[in-house]
């Protein structure tokens, strides 16, 4: 991913000035701001995660630098929410992995999706199996839900609405990798039909500091900023290669 498509949100400063306090900040438009420590603190706009690169990475801590070219240290401590993504092989998923998808519903058993996560082991406890119809803007259909359906049994929906596809999300048991088959807690199994661009697959475990590498491409959430760390919301690490090619 060039540098030009990491657009940050974050306008911070170098990590020597952010642990030392005496560094100047560049100052950018948005709501939230305030003194910290004699200076002013980075600014970021609310609910908006972006890109970044790792650029040094220790076991308390990582430098983050955002598409200005900018550097900010997170502390391990400050994140909310760490997971990594790795490549993965569906048909070399273990027994027992469970498999998250959000696509077109096709209404014949089929989901169009360009993406397809995976969560084995421990991980499996980021997510809880389901199975929802979406409409429109992500509302998740009931049909035993009077204010969603009208009198010809047909939801109800807001002009521009009715040109959205129905969508479906799914967690469940991955019970064939090739084609990918989910089988939801409840209905019948559905299949994953890769998009028109094709479709990734990745395995999601919980984030560890000894995963991560001077290079990796990150997705972070900012949520505030004091003296000494960036604090995040959530933060997801990108591999290029799959978990059991990893060298610790």
């Amino acid at each position: 991913m060039t540098r030009n498509r990491l657009r940050a949100v974050i306008l911070g400063i170098g990590i020597a000035g952010m642990l030392s306090l005496g560094a100047s900040v560049t100052r950018a438009q948005g709501p939230f701001t305030a003194a910290i420590g004699g200076f002013t603190a980075p600014q970021f706009q609310p609910g908006g995660g972006e890109w970044a690169r790792v650029v040094t990475a220790t076991p308390k801590w990582i430098v983050l630098e955002n598409a200005a070219g900018q550097q900010f240290p997170v502390s391990f401590g400050a994140i909310e929410v760490f997971v990594i993504r790795w490549p993965a092989n569906p048909r070399l998923a273990a027994p027992g992995t469970l498999a998250e998808v959000t696509g077109i519903d096709l209404m014949n058993g089929s989901v169009v999706a360009g993406h397809v996560d995976l969560f084995e082991g421990s991980a499996r406890a980021l997510v809880t199996p389901t199975s929802l119809v979406l409409a429109s803007y992500n509302r998740a259909l009931n049909r035993n839900n009077p204010f969603q359906v009208n009198v010809f049994g047909r939801y109800s929906m807001i002009p521009g609405e009715e040109w959205m596809p129905q969508r479906r999300h799914l967690v469940g048991a991955l019970i064939a990798g090739n084609p990918i088959v989910i089988a939801p807690p409840r209905g019948p199994s559905a299949m994953v039909v890769p998009g028109a661009g094709g479709m990734s697959v990745t395995q999601v475990t919980i984030g560890s500091p000894s995963f991560v590498r001077p290079g990796d491409l990150v997705w972070y959430l900012p949520v505030n900023a004091t003296p000494q760390t960036l604090a995040v919301g959530r933060l997801v690490v990108h591999k290029t290669i799959p978990l059991a090619q990893f060298v610790p």
